[in-house]
């Protein structure tokens, strides 16, 4: 780009006059050998971008040649899943090719983010329900499992949208080779087993139901649903414990062994459990019912009994560092015993990018997921912490998650996921996570528990505060200023929620405590690890926000919290290394023996044997707002900030990127900036590197601005 470091990004004015003349051509419809000639030179001049195989699958399907559009398009895709103009020449080049599920993806892709655009569907007669609910799902704009915004219908020959949930049914994601799909239940622990469904059932339309109730609880497994009978095997000398649940209230069914045939019931969409012993024919002939993953009754010397992540959604370290002993004592007292990394940074802002970042080991860049309006699933070469541990042989659950990412595959590993859509109160996570361990102490778990008990409400509705705070506040600080467009990452430093963060530190502290008391009395320090960490920090807790806009990427936005106990784990050591939020997974990998591809992200810390980082990388790649970065070593940090706002495929124009240095501690402070060349030269290299895949050059496609003008500007 530049040998010298007196300006951060200047664009490729060939690569940029080449795409808009090609632009200029392909809305002629001038697919001609000039247009060949063109394509080449742009090609050559940048390699990398992908509007490269737009532009050919556009020339490819006018000249038609479907099947090698599709090999462009497929191309483009892989690098920018989440783009208008790649939807739109695939969605073609497969209808023309007869590949029609996956051009009605692409359609359910264009309406779901651009409504307004003209899409034609092609339902195969004999998949007709597969392809409605798989454009459902494509269409959806919510990553809540599971939620679905427009439940598509035909009615009057027209398409027909209705608010819905997945429930009694697949979510038709797709899995890969040999696992079944996840099949949506009501939880159930203990009760009447097909009451729920009653009242779901009625409901499961009205959008306000949903949104006003975010603790409704969905029982979510990889299940298989079947009508008639089905066999589970069951190796001699072996016991499994299978889940199952019927889809009609009070269903008869029964149990057949060898020796002899057990009747009994099944609840509406409630899962219930039966050990078995024995090959065993299960069978219900009045309706289909759901068998979930069976879970095997036995240890393994290859495998930890247990694997507990806990993620804290939300704890900031910097705020909680110095008062983690004595606000969180049980927890600070079990990792005085592990590893505590005490400069510990997510790579994104806020948990919808950055829990995919830690169950993949990759930036938002690499998994393309960034745009909460998007449902696209990542490949399955990107393997999730899951899937890794799945393959292992653990049994893999999620006793208490938000559903949050399910559509991208960022969960397609575990068996289990039991899921709210809004709230997640530690209390329930521990005690649902007891007794799991209860009920399968025999079995190896690899365990997810993820609480939002400290993450700050978001203020756009009242607020009901924890009542130990709300009594305790002086009147003057208890009532929080509504302002509906504020989201809760911009949440203003306000006294009541400095007082909430303190009394939830105690709540998460009492409830983790809890688990942490039973993994000392249960196992030995060699047959568990425990991976406490956070997904993001929260910048509110920066005592300087009251001076300044909120920080998204600053020290406190993103210091997050990471600590380990257990097997393989030295014993305590806090460690002030720089570590990134995508380690956590190649971590696992070292200490759980599952392979780690090179292409992920994260890297493992030097205390395990890997080579300590020279910075981490924090980022805010937000459709409609500016892209943020903060490159950090032990004693600077690079801060840059786009003019151009980020596109809704996640790209962003660097041309005129504001970008300085200073010293840590000092971010955004203007009187600490650092004018030094040999700094630049440390820092600039690698932010243009971790840059470049979303860098666009000045490059747009119209249709995409035109679309949201509030962004660009309605003749940009």
């Amino acid at each position: 780009m530049q040998d010298d470091f007196t300006v951060f990004w200047r664009n490729n004015d060939r690569a940029y006059d080449l795409f808009y003349d090609l632009l200029d051509r392909s809305e002629r419809g001038a697919y001609d050998d000039d247009f060949l000639a063109q394509l080449a030179a742009y090609r050559e001049a940048a390699p990398d971008s992908e509007r490269a195989d737009i532009f050919a699958a556009r020339y490819l399907l006018a000249h038609n040649d479907p099947e090698t559009a599709v090999l462009c398009g497929e191309r483009a895709y892989a690098k920018r899943p989440v783009n208008l103009a790649v939807w739109k020449v695939l969605s073609t080049a497969y209808q023309a090719v007869g590949r029609e599920m996956d051009a009605l993806t692409m359609c359910g892709y264009i309406q779901g983010m651009y409504p307004e655009e003209n899409i034609s569907l092609t339902l195969p007669d004999n998949m007709r329900q597969e392809a409605l609910t798989r454009f459902s799902l494509a269409a959806n704009r919510t990553c809540y499992a599971p939620l679905v915004t427009g439940r598509v219908s035909i009615k009057n020959n027209a398409l027909d949208f209705n608010f819905d949930i997945f429930i009694g049914e697949e979510i038709p994601i797709e899995m890969p080779t040999g696992s079944p799909r996840f099949w949506v239940g009501n939880y159930v622990d203990e009760g009447f087993l097909s009451a729920m469904s009653t009242v779901f059932e009625p409901m499961r339309h009205d959008h306000n139901f949903f949104v006003n109730n975010r603790d409704v609880t969905f029982d979510i497994q990889k299940a298989t649903e079947l009508t008639g009978t089905a066999t589970i095997t069951v190796p001699a000398g072996q016991s499994v414990a299978v889940p199952i649940a019927g889809t009609q209230f009070y269903q008869n069914f029964s149990i057949e062994t060898a020796a002899a045939t057990y009747p009994g019931y099944l609840g509406k969409w409630a899962f219930s459990y039966v050990r078995l012993n024995e090959t065993t024919t299960l069978r219900s002939n009045e309706a289909p019912f759901a068998v979930g993953t069976p879970i095997l009754l036995k240890h393994s010397p290859a495998r930890k009994k247990l694997v507990l992540n806990l993620l804290v959604d939300g704890l900031c370290w910097p705020a909680a560092r110095g008062i983690f002993a004595e606000h969180m004592p049980r927890i600070a007292k079990f990792f005085s015993h592990g590893v505590i990394f005490d400069q510990h940074f997510s790579a994104a802002e806020h948990t919808q990018p950055s829990l995919t970042n830690i169950e993949t080991g990759r930036y938002s860049h690499h998994t393309h997921v960034f745009n909460e309006r998007d449902s696209h699933q990542m490949p399955f070469d990107i393997r999730t912490i899951s899937e890794q541990m799945n393959d292992l042989g653990y049994y893999c659950s999620a006793p208490l998650v938000s559903g949050h990412s399910l559509y991208y595959g960022t969960y397609r590993g575990y068996d289990r996921l039991i899921a709210t859509y809004g709230f997640l109160p530690a209390y329930e996570g521990t005690e649902r996570t007891l007794r799991t361990l209860e009920a399968f102490p025999d079995t190896d778990h690899f365990i997810f528990y993820h609480t939002t008990d400290i993450h700050p409400l978001n203020i756009q509705t009242p607020i009901k505060f924890s009542t130990e705070v709300e009594v305790n506040v002086p009147l003057a600080d208890r009532f929080v200023v509504l302002d509906p467009t504020v989201p809760s990452v911009r949440t203003p430093r306000l006294p009541i929620y400095l007082e909430q963060f303190l009394v939830n530190m105690h709540h998460v502290d009492r409830s983790i405590g809890e688990i942490l008391s039973y993994i000392e009395a249960h196992y030995t320090p060699d047959e568990y690890i425990v991976n406490l960490y956070s997904d993001h920090g929260c910048a509110l807790h920066d005592p300087y926000t009251t001076q300044k806009e909120i920080d998204f990427v600053g020290e406190y936005g993103t210091g997050a919290a990471w600590m380990m106990r257990g097997a393989g784990i030295p014993e305590g050591l806090t460690v002030h290394d720089l570590t990134s939020s995508v380690d956590v997974y190649p971590t696992l990998g070292h200490l759980c023996g599952f392979p780690v591809s090179p292409a992920i992200d994260g890297c493992l810390p030097a205390i395990f044997g890997g080579t300590p980082r020279e910075v981490t990388y924090s980022f805010s790649q937000y459709a409609s707002q500016s892209y943020k970065l903060a490159v950090r070593t032990d004693k600077h940090v690079l801060r840059l900030e786009t003019q151009e706002v980020v596109d809704e495929d996640g790209t962003v124009d660097f041309a005129d990127a504001h970008a300085e240095i200073y010293p840590r501690g000092h971010e955004l402070e203007p009187e600490h900036k650092i004018n030094c060349v040999d700094l630049r030269a440390f820092f600039y290299p690698r932010a243009r590197s971790f840059v470049h895949e979303i860098a666009n050059n000045g490059e747009f496609w119209p249709e995409m601005r035109t679309a949201r003008p509030e962004w660009f500007g309605a003749n940009d």
